[in-house]
């Protein structure tokens, strides 16, 4: 008989590893959703410059790939918070401010003004990607009640 104790069948690793290979394949998916994008579709990837401005700046490559490592990392460090502070609900908690986020970030790709309709589609995928990457895995093993 062994001493060992049993996991849970859904445990795959420890939460710190399924979180940062979340985080890894984020920043990859939206560094090939940009590559795809720009060499592919030759999509002159733009921001808006503000909230209610008609100008845009240039999304350069390396930008994306730190926003979104930036951007993971920060969840990741809430929900650690939470799982420290109030780990009855950090599940709960964290997914509802996740969620939260991500439908933010859609308002600027969805509402601003002079971006083209490939601009459009390629943000939004790449804030959708980063959302149905982290926020199940990020939950997966996080402390609930």
């Amino acid at each position: 008989m062994s001493a060992t104790p049993a996991t849970p069948a859904h445990r795959t690793g420890s939460p710190a590893r399924t979180r940062a290979l979340a985080v890894g394949a984020a920043v990859l998916a939206d560094a090939l959703i940009w590559l795809v994008a720009h060499g592919l579709f030759d999509v002159d990837l733009r921001v808006p410059d503000g909230p209610g401005s008609t100008s845009t700046t240039e999304l350069p490559f390396p930008t994306v790939v730190v926003a979104v490592a930036v951007v993971s990392l920060l969840g990741w460090g809430l929900l650690a918070l939470l799982e420290r502070f109030a780990p009855g609900r950090a599940r709960t908690v964290w997914t509802a401010a996740a969620a939260a986020v991500v439908v933010l970030s859609l308002f600027a790709p969805l509402f601003a003004e002079g971006l083209t309709a490939g601009n459009r589609v390629t943000l939004v995928l790449l804030h959708l990607t980063v959302g149905a990457l982290l926020i199940p895995a990020f939950r997966r093993d996080a402390a609930s009640a």
